[in-house]
């Protein structure tokens, strides 16, 4: 997944939660058709069966509107399957900012800045106001090598909405790369003031204390976002130089082992990409036989990959082995222990077992993992319905709503594996 400030790829998202909801977690649906306004995450679909003993209907497959689909899987970086929904989505809504900024990433990620700068442009012609599009169209400065606008862009940001910490990581790692280790340092200081436990805030101020030669302060920064994200890059690289300045051979070489495995992780990703997309496009489709197949191909290669034990889980759910699934999932969780995704499906499972209290306790660590990640409410309202407690429901299908509003699937932040 290409990131907005030019920074080494990740991974592709796992399917989303809301592919699949069964019967128990559709309860919040009802309430939509009573008017509540709310509908399910987009994409979500049945299987046969559900939550044993609660006597709810099924939720139908419906189809989601080529605009929520592509948002979708946008957010998810299955950028071959948005791409032609968005643009379909654009021919029946020319004004659509989301929409606009959703084709503006899409293009961004696939290294069309022209288009990606135009779709930016003509999303601020409607929403002029959205610092969505305002982030995306500094990334383009920044891809294109235009340094100066992208500064200005961002300072404009940052004006309007001084603690937004994208903006000021942003902001802070150009200042970094170009020497303003003081500029830089207060930026990210910022930024980690709203996010304390983001490893890109703690990777910029690292690079910013080395760039002062706070070498020890650095060192610590950058071992913060290994902790939290571990074989970033970006800080195994510079805990190599930083133990080096500071005579550390032998902590050197362990960094640069480090390293070298994290590379070769990177290189086993690009080896298994292709099956990734393809178990990724036939679970969208509901072919869940050939996606489980896929990702047994990747998970063979790469044992160690959170992400394919998240799919497979996912894939398991959708083939009603629920078990299995709850297997998946928990060595996904072993792997990735803040995985807000991973909680959410291990929710599901524990849902669609009838174990509400574990479902309910493992929504609710997916939140304090990701405050603003909307499916954790949806599937809480879904089990509070069940259990007659409407609102408790009503309560959290608001939350889900303020947040999917705020947070349709296009948001540009400053993505993993920062580029040493």
């Amino acid at each position: 997944m290409t990131a907005v400030i030019p920074l080494l790829s990740g991974r592709l998202r796992a399917p989303a939660a809301a592919l699949v909801c069964a019967a128990a977690l559709a309860a919040c649906a009802r309430s939509a058709e009573e008017g509540s306004g709310a509908a399910p995450p987009p994409g979500a679909a049945s299987p046969a069966g559900g939550l044993p003993e609660t006597g709810l209907p099924e939720m139908g497959p419906g189809q989601p509107p080529p605009a929520e689909a592509g948002l979708l899987l946008l957010g998810r970086g299955d950028l071959k399957g948005a791409e032609p929904l968005l643009v379909s989505a654009r021919r029946q809504a020319p004004d659509d900012a989301r929409v606009l900024e959703g084709l503006g990433a899409l293009y961004a990620r696939t290294d069309r800045l022209r288009q990606a700068e135009e779709s930016y442009r003509a999303a601020l012609a409607k929403t002029p106001g959205s610092i969505r599009a305002r982030l995306g169209l500094a990334a383009v400065f920044v891809d294109s090598g235009r340094y100066e606008e992208a500064r200005a862009a961002l300072a404009e940001i940052l004006k309007a909405a001084p603690d937004d910490p994208t903006a000021s990581l942003k902001l802070a790692l150009l200042m970094a790369r170009s020497g303003a280790a003081v500029e830089a340092e207060a930026g990210a200081r910022r930024a980690l003031a709203r996010q304390p436990d983001n490893p890109e805030g703690h990777y910029v101020l690292g690079l910013a204390l080395g760039e002062s030669g706070r070498y020890e302060e650095a060192v610590r920064e950058m071992r913060r976002t290994e902790e939290l994200q571990p074989a970033h890059l970006g800080a195994l690289s510079h805990l190599v130089t930083f133990s080096v300045r500071l005579g550390r051979g032998d902590e050197a070489e362990r960094w640069r082992r480090a390293w070298q495995e994290a590379l070769l992780r990177q290189r086993v990703e690009e080896r298994v990409r292709d099956h990734r997309l393809k178990g990724v496009e036939a679970f969208n489709r509901g072919d869940f036989a050939a996606s489980l197949a896929e990702f047994d191909i990747i998970a063979r290669e790469d044992p160690d990959d959170p992400e394919v034990h998240l799919h497979l889980g996912s894939t398991r759910i959708a083939l009603h082995d629920l078990e299995a699934a709850r297997a998946e999932i928990l060595t996904s969780l072993r792997l990735e222990p803040r995985s807000e995704r991973a909680l959410v499906e291990l929710g599901r499972v524990e849902a669609l077992q009838n174990r509400l209290d574990e479902a309910i306790a493992a929504l609710q660590k997916a939140i304090a993992v990701n405050p603003e990640f909307p499916e954790p409410h949806y599937y809480l309202a879904g089990i509070y319905r069940a259990r007659g407690d409407a609102s408790r429901s009503a309560e959290e299908m608001a939350r889900f709503e303020a947040l999917r509003r705020r947070s349709p699937g296009a948001a540009m932040e400053v993505q993993p594996g920062g580029r040493p």
